[in-house]
């Protein structure tokens, strides 16, 4: 059977949120998973800033060494956690999955996950690993999650879904992963923890070199000035996404195989303001009132 013919994976619904198909075992494996104290964690609602923020956890552990960092693409660096099995994989006799893998690999661990913090390992509340949580405003947030789904999906059906589609659903909190807002309170409201630090994306963008200093002092290193300008040069979003060890699209086959006007890619833009050249006036009001909605009393804000 050829690839393109292989019928699709069901996603799996765990506590009722939407997950990526395959992870619905790995979830309830991570019940018991070994979490460590010295382990470092990239979380994040999908397209906040993940690919770029676990390079510079990487580039940071790593004490700055970006030849040795180099030397393995990120995918394999950070593991995501509770990734399925691609298809060819699981035709793979003793082909264990992610999560096992990771759970073998030596300290100190850098791990990615998207899920939300009801579904993280139990243990993640008393060992008290260090996380990164990074937001991004949900205006841009939609808008590249709308272009990073149809890369994933190369079904006729997804490749048919417009933005206004895409939109209404994550207006009901019915994307993958559940509601933004959701996952975006449940760290905002743990932002005082001193094993948690929250970043936005937006500040990424406004000031690379001082949110590379901010990571590297909580992740307890003491890197050098010309360390930390080093790091900062290779985690631009232009040299990440030109860098075969950086950039996913060197690894992971395009699903969707076709151009969606901005070429496929899992690092697209990185823009911000970008939801100016999608959202239409009724969209942009509708999203306001969800914020006014969901996010009331919380603090929470954000820079669009």
């Amino acid at each position: 059977m050829a690839q393109d013919d292989l019928p699709p994976r069901q996603k799996p619904v765990v506590d009722g949120i939407a997950l990526p198909p395959g992870s619905d075992q790995t979830v309830g494996d991570l019940k018991n998973f070994e979490v460590r104290e010295d382990d470092a964690w990239i979380v994040t609602y999908p397209k906040a800033g993940t690919t770029w923020t676990q390079e510079i956890m990487s580039c940071v552990m790593h004490d700055g060494n970006l030849e040795e960092v180099n030397k393995r693409h990120t995918v394999f660096r950070v593991p995501f956690l509770e990734l399925g099995m691609p298809e060819p994989a699981l035709k793979m006799k003793n082909m264990p999955p992610i999560h096992k893998i990771v759970a073998e690999m030596p300290s100190p661990r850098v791990i990615k996950s998207h899920l939300p913090g009801q579904l993280l390992p139990p243990q993640m509340w008393t060992k008290k690993p260090k996380i990164v949580y990074v937001m991004r405003n949900p205006k841009d947030l939609v808008v590249s999650f709308f272009y990073f789904k149809r890369m994933m999906n190369r079904s006729p059906q997804k490749q048919a879904e417009t933005f206004g589609d895409f939109f209404e659903l994550a207006l009901e909190g019915k994307t993958m992963y559940g509601p933004w807002w959701e996952h975006y309170l449940y760290f905002w409201r743990k932002r005082h923890e001193p094993n948690i630090l929250l970043l936005w994306f937006e500040d990424m963008k406004r000031d690379l070199r001082g949110i590379v200093e901010q990571i590297s002092q909580f992740l307890g290193k003491s890197l050098s000035a010309e360390t930390l300008d080093a790091i900062t040069e290779h985690c631009t979003f232009a040299n990440m996404k030109k860098n075969p060890m950086a950039n996913p699209d060197t690894v992971f086959e395009n699903p969707g195989g076709q151009d969606t006007g901005d070429r496929t890619s899992f690092m697209r833009k990185g823009k911000v303001g970008d939801w100016r050249s999608h959202f239409t006036v009724a969209q942009n009001e509708a999203m306001d009132a969800l914020m006014k909605e969901k996010l009331h009393g919380t603090g929470l804000n954000f820079d669009f």
